[in-house]
């Protein structure tokens, strides 16, 4: 089942035993601001793989960033594992400069559960 946020940014859902965040629109200080309590209290007990699709994100700053590496600190913290699904060339580019793309899981496709941990 999906839940939304008042302006659909975000929609969480599951997946066999992966946890879907789909992000869009721009991902800046305004949408992080909004985006850091719902995404705390989104996140299951026991997170396994969590998924963060970034395809429809269409700009990030470094405000951007700082919320996925918390979501990723939260995750691990839970014992799970944060991966980006199908991040744009503009936020590839973003994680490479940060440089953070070696710190993320990126990943182009959804792939079986068992393949991501």
């Amino acid at each position: 089942m999906a839940e939304r946020t008042a302006d659909a940014a975000l929609i969480t859902y599951s997946v066999g035993d992966q946890f879907i965040i789909a992000l869009k629109g721009e991902l800046d200080l305004a949408l992080a601001l909004t985006l850091q309590p719902t995404l705390g209290e989104a996140l299951p007990p026991r997170p396994g793989t969590v998924v963060v699709n970034l395809g429809q994100v269409t700009f990030m700053d470094c405000s951007g960033l700082a919320l996925l590496c918390r979501l990723r600190e939260r995750v691990a913290g839970r014992g799970g594992t944060l991966v980006l699904l199908g991040p744009r060339p503009v936020v590839r580019r973003l994680l490479r400069l940060a440089p953070l793309d070696e710190r993320f899981v990126v990943i182009d496709r959804l792939l079986p559960a068992r393949t991501l941990n």
